[in-house]
């Protein structure tokens, strides 16, 4: 049986609530001292952020393939470095360390967490709400939404990195509430009814094969 633009958004909406829930969990679990959960949830968090970037590049590309590219090769790089700063936290379940060091190892962690899940999320949903926006996509609000959201994660995270904002504090969770709204909003509507079938122009099978196979006569003449 295909697979159907629907069940590509459907498989993506519930992805977009899988990072949601393993993100939370993941806090919750390091801060018990589960860091061996914490880590297996991040590890999860990240395959969902580069599921929903490919689902979404195959969805999106045909209605702007550069921004589609962009948003897929930022969620890529979203879950390498939330792996990335997994790799600390595995440290600490390896060996005991000195306080000084399980200090700078977490820090590290938090490190990660501001780039991956604060820098490049902003930008990559920035990238992503201006695609659906363009393309009619979703509703126009929620397309507003994410692109807002976005920005001011972006704002608030770099005003942790320069010490304005600070750190993880209500400020920046307050910063962060629109952004959330808009990937829940997202991952329901993806899941009920998906993408508008407008917007949605995947590749024919087979188009990179045939579209190779054209170009090799005209080479030729």
């Amino acid at each position: 049986m295909p697979t159907t633009p629907l069940t590509y958004a459907r498989t993506a909406g519930a992805l977009y609530l899988v990072t949601h829930v393993t993100s939370i969990a993941a806090v919750a679990a390091y801060g018990a001292g589960a860091i061996a959960l914490g880590v297996a949830l991040e590890f999860t968090l990240a395959l969902g952020c580069l599921g929903t970037g490919i689902l979404l590049w195959v969805l999106l590309h045909g209605a702007g393939p550069a921004r589609a590219a962009t948003f897929a090769t930022l969620r890529a790089v979203e879950a390498a470095v939330i792996l990335a700063g997994t790799l600390p936290m595995v440290a600490l379940t390896l060996a005991p360390l000195s306080s000084d060091a399980t200090t700078s190892f977490t820090a590290a962690h938090t490190a990660a967490f501001l780039i991956g899940q604060g820098l490049v999320i902003g930008v990559n949903t920035i990238v992503l709400g201006s695609l659906l926006f363009t393309s009619r996509a979703v509703p126009r609000p929620l397309a507003v939404l994410g692109m807002a959201g976005g920005a001011l994660v972006l704002l608030s995270d770099l005003g942790q990195l320069f010490g304005v904002v600070p750190l993880n504090g209500p400020v920046a969770a307050a910063c962060a509430l629109p952004i959330f709204a808009f990937e829940i909003w997202f991952a329901v509507l993806l899941l009920i009814r998906g993408l508008s079938p407008s917007a949605v122009r995947p590749a024919p099978a087979g188009a990179a094969t045939a579209a190779a196979s054209d170009a090799a006569p005209s080479a030729a003449s």
